[in-house]
């Protein structure tokens, strides 16, 4: 019986020592107590969101001053400007595919298709947007109202 007790206590013991040396121990949730620099961290974050936000306001209001060309003459260079800007560095294209997008003619298509194939994903971001009221069937063509055939009595 005595044999039992000692197994017993050992095990028990074992077991003790197991868990001590298994725990992990315990690390606070932030190792500075200081919450400054999280603080600071976030205002500095909060403005950049704001000067974002007012930077697109002011292009919204941009957008509200532009009117498309009128004249043949303004539609040809508008179209030259575009191209031009297609074949210049990323931010005359992202501006030249927006551009053609807020104008949305015909003309351009052309220039938003080879936009989706841009290096760079705002220009492809920009351009699908542009394309995405275009996509699908073709407006239908104006129907004009044919006559009845001639033996239109018959078939009734």
């Amino acid at each position: 019986m005595t044999q039992a007790y000692v197994g017993g206590a050992a095990a028990v013991v074992l077991a003790a020592v197991l868990y001590a040396v298994g725990r992990r121990p315990n690390k606070p949730f932030l190792r500075n107590p200081d919450v400054a620099s999280v603080a600071a961290l976030n205002r500095a974050q909060v403005e950049l969101v704001q000067a974002a936000v007012a930077e697109a306001e002011l292009q919204q209001g941009a957008e509200a001053d532009w009117q498309p060309p009128s004249t043949p003459g303004e539609v040809l260079a508008l179209q030259n400007k575009l191209r031009a800007a297609m074949n210049a560095g990323p931010d005359e294209r992202l501006e030249a595919v927006t551009l053609a997008g807020r104008w949305g003619h015909r003309a351009v298509l052309p220039l938003l298709r080879q936009g989706l194939r841009d290096a760079d994903s705002r220009v492809v971001e920009v351009a699908a947007a542009a394309l995405d009221g275009r996509r699908g069937a073709p407006a239908p063509a104006a129907t004009t109202t044919a006559r009845p055939p001639r033996n239109a009595a018959r078939l009734a």
